[in-house]
């Protein structure tokens, strides 16, 4: 009899948890690709990013440094503490435990196209068998960040429109789609009660109303407390940005210089984050263009790009990946 028991074959906990181990393995191989190829691309568009960064690694700029290191933590709080106060819907979270999703999140998000990776990280690292209906939450903290993106980028816009050089139809289309979504996000709000009455008779919808049903539920005050903190963290993110330029001295005030940022972020919020734009990448060709009436050196407006890069993505990233391989499967707490 101890022999059968032996011989039996394993439990499907087992199987999960090895499906779980294949899953982890593929992410973080997908992560370490992405990072690889940033740096590649990198390299070709600034050349020698070591006599760059060079530049700016001196005593006086030590201060404005330091700073924007210590913004990093911030950033990243904010955005749990937003993550936070909407999955509480749900279940409650301590702040460590958002804090786990949300590094997570970021990790699986540069694996896996646009926002889906971003909100399976986050789904994925609850320690409940109710986390698949986090996923209303998710979609409601990334189009708070989203819409907080396109209201700042529209004044950027504004300021900066008539001295960019791009044609006439670019411009009217950035403005119907600005306008649309600007228009699009407050009558949203009144619309997501309807979820809660949808009454779907098809098995696939009733599923997919399950996992949106608390997009219904939350209040005006959490709704507006949840943008608060989407606001700050886009402040935050705004400032580290906008310092990152600051220690190249550039001959440009303040003011252009957060309009050009917003400019940046609007580009990477309304176009996905797919590379089709040759080496230098989204990111930096949006740079270039947004600063280009003022004639600034190409290089450093990439480096000081690359540099928020590296805080923000880069290190956090890294973390992610630490805290996917420490994820245990569990059904429920």
């Amino acid at each position: 009899m101890v022999q059968d028991k032996e011989l039996s074959p394993p439990k499907p906990k087992s199987n999960q948890a090895n499906l779980l181990w294949v899953i982890k393995l593929v992410v973080t191989a997908l992560v370490l690709s992405y990072i690889y190829r940033t740096f590649r691309n990198e390299q070709k568009g600034i050349g020698d990013i070591g006599s760059v960064f060079g530049e700016i690694w001196t005593a006086p700029n030590a201060p404005v440094l330091v700073l924007m290191v210590l913004l990093v933590p911030v950033n990243w709080a904010l955005e749990s503490l937003k993550w936070q106060k909407l999955i509480a819907r749900i279940i409650p979270l301590s702040f460590r435990d958002a804090m786990r999703g949300t590094l997570t999140g970021l990790a699986v998000g540069v694996a896996v196209p646009a926002q889906l990776g971003d909100t399976l990280g986050r789904v994925a690292a609850l320690k409940s068998d109710r986390r698949l209906e986090a996923i209303g939450a998710a979609l409601i903290s990334n189009g708070i960040q989203f819409y907080v993106s396109v209201l700042a980028g529209a004044c950027g816009w504004i300021y900066l429109n008539n001295q960019l050089a791009i044609p006439q139809t670019t411009r009217l289309i950035v403005n119907s789609i600005l306008f649309l979504i600007i228009c699009l996000g407050p009558a949203l709000v009144p619309f997501r009660k309807q979820i809660g009455t949808w009454e779907p008779s098809r098995r696939l919808f009733v599923k997919i109303k399950e996992y949106l049903n608390v997009i219904g539920r939350y209040t005006p005050s959490e709704l507006a407390t949840g943008t608060g903190y989407g606001l700050l963290r886009y402040l935050v993110f705004l400032t580290q940005f906008v310092l990152a330029l600051s220690l190249f001295h550039f001959q440009v005030s303040v003011g252009q210089l957060a309009a050009c940022v917003t400019l940046i972020f609007l580009a990477k919020t309304l176009i996905p984050a797919i590379n089709v734009l040759g080496d230098l990448g989204l990111r930096e060709f949006t740079a270039l263009v947004v600063f280009a009436p003022f004639k600034l050196p190409a290089e450093q407006i990439i480096a000081a790009t690359f540099l928020i890069w590296i805080l923000n993505v880069l290190g956090p990233i890294l973390v992610g990946i630490f805290l996917i391989w420490k994820y245990k499967w569990k059904k429920s707490r």
